[in-house]
């Protein structure tokens, strides 16, 4: 197990895995917080429910755990034009953890992309 992230590198990509990659999903960093970095991820709305997600996170961390410095890597899912919002998937439980009722983020001036019609 790779989990947590090796101490003195701080990665926690297998490396008997061709490339280091995993689709391991519970090998959880701790706490990143992006507040003064620019990072633009920080800004990234939880999909309503017309919409879809168009980036989601690999589960690839890096950095010790709770430490100073880490990060989280994020693929989009599709080409993403121009001011369109960008989208992931916060959880089934976070609206109704906040006592918030669930809705759609995208604006006409930022549109979110919307889910497939059935």
């Amino acid at each position: 197990s790779f989990y947590p992230p090796n101490s003195v590198t701080g990665t926690n990509i297998d490396p008997k895995v061709e490339g280091g990659r995993t689709l391991k999903t519970d090998n959880y960093n701790g706490v990143l917080n992006p507040g003064g970095t620019g990072d633009v991820v920080q800004f990234a709305g939880c999909p309503g429910p017309k919409e879809r997600q168009n980036m989601r996170s690999t589960f690839q961390y890096w950095g010790c755990r709770n430490g100073d410095v880490g990060g989280l890597e994020f693929v989009t899912l599709m080409p993403i034009p121009k001011n369109t919002q960008l989208l992931h998937w916060y959880g089934s439980g976070w609206w109704s953890e906040r006592g918030i009722k669930r809705q759609d983020v995208g604006t006409t001036r930022y549109p979110a992309p919307l889910r497939d019609k059935k």
